[in-house]
């Protein structure tokens, strides 16, 4: 994997590439360095090592200084909860008390028969590896990111459009998240309750994310369906 520190309105990950934007360009915050830190680590605990790149040649230096004098433990838990941090659609870092996994209506119909969030190793019944080569994975993520549920901050966006992805099976356009957008369903979760899951870990990209499952009843504070799919939503609660 490759984290390439730069000036830009928001962090992505795509295709071995992990664009790493700092908020205060070519200044770095010392979460940013603890965020950086438990990335390399969990990138070596699934045996890849993680290139780092900056065209500011000073910072890549005190990036890889702090890199080989950090001692970070599994599950990577963050000490400050704004290492774990993610732009919003305006360029802003952002973070809740809330966080959030967002899947298409259809999905979440089999996670309320079930009572519980699953990685898609478990809901396909398919390996990471199988899983990796699938016409969904658009972004290129690696075998291991199928084994967990992922989150994201329940005060962004970014899961709505991951769930297009999985919905169109590509990336989307802009014109598929506006005009053309079918909103997908959430399910909202106290950032606590997350972290304190068997199977938490931080990777210094997602919010958080727990492996294999999360059950509903014990640990779910709202889901919310839009008005615009009414005609499932007394399924869907019918359900619960």
């Amino acid at each position: 994997m490759k984290l390439k520190i730069c000036k830009n309105d928001f962090s992505l990950q795509w295709n071995g590439t992990y664009n790493f934007a700092l908020v205060d360009y070519p200044e770095i915050n010392s979460w940013e360095l603890e965020k950086i830190a438990k990335f390399v680590a969990y990138e070596k605990k699934y045996n890849r090592k993680t290139q780092i790149e900056c065209e500011n040649p000073v910072l890549q230096s005190l990036v890889c200084q702090y890199l080989d004098n950090s001692k970070v433990i599994y599950p990577f838990t963050p000490r400050d909860r704004k290492e774990a941090r993610t732009f919003n659609v305006y360029g802003e870092c952002v973070m809740s008390d809330y966080l959030s996994h967002t899947c298409t209506v259809e999905t979440a119909k089999e996670i309320l028969k079930s009572g519980k969030l699953l990685s898609a190793t478990k809901a396909f019944g398919l390996a990471g590896k199988q899983l990796v080569n699938d016409k969904r994975n658009a972004a290129g993520d690696p075998a291991d990111y199928f084994d967990y549920v992922m989150f994201e901050w329940s005060n962004t966006t970014s899961g709505y459009r991951l769930a297009m992805e999985r919905l169109l099976e590509r990336n989307p356009t802009e014109v598929d998240l506006e005009e053309a957008f079918i909103p997908g369903v959430s399910f909202h979760f106290r950032y606590e309750t997350i972290v304190n899951q068997k199977g938490y870990v931080f990777d210094g990209y997602h919010a958080a994310k727990v492996k294999d499952e999360v059950l509903l009843d014990l640990s779910l504070c709202v889901c919310i369906i839009a008005s615009q799919n009414k005609r499932n939503l007394k399924v869907l609660f019918q359900i619960i």
